[in-house]
């Protein structure tokens, strides 16, 4: 997979490239904050809120490799336009929706458009920088995500604050008009779209589609409602052997047609499958803190929205700092001894989060939540750079989509289960599973049980942290100018 383009180009491209993840990782860091506030305007419980990240993030899941059939069809350029003009549209949809059920159906639109602008970003990203400078790309790339992080919670706060929460989803609509236009104007076809893959012969794998959708919406649903229903239910018992049906259904589909959704066999490099296992196990462990954090720091410490944004942004700005620096330091050294010192430090601070009660230190806080976002950015860039270079240039639109898939399949599989687990601690203690109910109660005791709650979650959190550092110490990847 060679690039050998002398003219810079790969700069002019990566900048309209970052306005659309500025826009798109804005909306989802910056929601996290609203929340809270949309659950109390809807009157909701803590797993019907979470769904309001749920539906989108198995929507961009649903989508991600669908959308690099798209890509291959339409072009890497007309393709993310149209996810972009997706967004703005879905964003549009969110701010103007009556009720509950409509803002779902407009966020599921909206997550359809970042799956599509998710899974080519990644590919035109490494597809213009050149082998030994994808690294470097990949983490100013990464970087942008960690800025976004900082703005989202900031924007987010204070517009909810002063405006409402509907207000926060029209400006993103806003963004991503911008990020629109810059992608006509700045983005060269000939050059992002590089080296097309065949699309002759069958069509696209609509049945493998469903299959996946279906199964990963079973399980999530299945993990994030049984704590509240009762893991005794007809529905909860029914729905895991469903889940595993529909899974071995997708295997068999996917190794039985000509052209599948997904080819399962690039799991048989065992190199690329460890790096994926150790992408999912990373997300998982380090994703169900930035769900819990808003409801922790707005419920129970009585913090406003606007100070929520500016309590969590500290994480973001470690994220920002050292994605770039990690992206240089795989170019030199290789990937795997950052994944593994990330992931440990993501480890420790699951473990401090797991000590937090109503008398916890907030600078304290700032400082960890700050290390987290360092963790992140030493962890994931190496990561994504390993799997960006498994497979040629041919392919780079699945491959990319591959890693978006992980990576949301994690973040969504941290969300159920933290919800779960929260969910089941109140109910047992004969609590509603209202979160905005904890601030209510004079008496402490909600607050005692959510706090109970969330400790087990860390500890959840850490043990799949500890897994995905021994998965990380198994892949063994070479780079230019140093190796693992």
């Amino acid at each position: 997979m060679t690039n050998t383009r002398p003219d810079n180009y790969q700069w002019i491209a990566l900048f309209a490239i970052t306005l659309s993840v500025f826009t798109t990782v804005t909306d989802f860091s910056g929601i996290t904050v609203a929340l809270p506030t949309i659950a109390r305007e809807h009157d909701l419980s803590l797993p019907a809120a979470s769904w309001v990240i749920l539906a989108s993030t198995l929507t961009i899941i649903a989508v991600l490799v669908p959308a690099a059939s798209l890509s291959d069809k339409l072009g890497r350029k007309n393709s993310y336009t149209l996810g972009l003009i997706m967004f703005a549209v879905g964003a549009i949809g969110v701010a103007l929706s009556p009720s509950f059920g409509l803002l779902i159906a407009a966020r599921i639109f909206q997550s359809a458009g970042i799956g599509i602008v998710q899974t080519n970003s990644y590919a035109m990203v490494a597809t213009v920088f050149p082998d030994d400078q994808r690294g470097k790309g990949i983490g100013a790339y990464t970087s942008t995500v960690g800025l976004a992080g900082i703005a989202g919670p900031i924007i987010g706060g204070v517009v909810v604050d002063f405006y409402g929460w509907r207000s926060f989803f029209l400006i993103t609509a806003t963004l991503a008009v911008i990020a629109t236009i810059a992608a006509v104007r700045l983005i060269d076809a000939s050059r992002v779209n590089s080296e097309r893959r065949n699309t002759e012969g069958p069509g696209f794998d609509w049945i493998g589609a469903f299959l996946s959708a279906a199964m990963l919406s079973v399980l999530i649903a299945a993990i994030n409602t049984g704590s509240r229903v009762g893991w005794s239910s007809p529905w909860i018992i029914a729905a895991f052997p469903i889940g595993c049906l529909l899974l071995g259904l997708f295997i068999w589909r996917e190794f039985s047609i000509e052209r599948p959704m997904l080819d399962l066999r690039v799991f048989a490099n065992a190199a690329y499958s460890f790096s994926m296992a150790t992408r999912f196990l990373g997300f998982s462990s380090g994703s169900g803190w930035r769900f819990m954090m808003p409801f922790y720091l707005q419920e129970v410490r009585g913090f406003q929205p606007s100070e929520v944004g500016f309590l969590v942004f500290s994480s973001a700005v470690g994220m920002a700092i050292f994605s770039y620096v990690s992206g240089s330091l795989s170019d030199r050294y290789g990937t795997r001894r950052w994944v593994v010192l990330g992931l440990v430090v993501v480890v420790a601070a699951s473990i401090y989060y797991a000590t937090l009660d109503t008398g916890s230190s907030i600078p304290l806080l700032v400082a960890v939540l700050f290390i987290s976002g360092m963790a992140l950015g030493i962890w994931e860039v190496p990561n994504t750079t390993s799997a960006m270079d498994a497979g040629d240039e041919s392919v780079m639109n699945t491959t990319g989509a591959l890693v978006n898939v992980t990576r949301n399949a994690g973040n969504i599989t941290s969300i159920a289960i933290s919800s779960s687990i929260v969910t089941g601690v109140l109910v047992a203690r004969g609590f509603e599973p209202d979160i905005a109910l904890v601030g209510e109660d004079t008496t402490g005791a909600m607050a005692t049980a959510f706090l109970d709650g969330a400790r087990y979650v860390y500890i959840v959190l850490a043990i799949g942290g500890v897994a995905g550092v021994l998965t990380a110490w198994r892949v063994t990847t070479r780079r230019r100018g140093g190796s693992d």
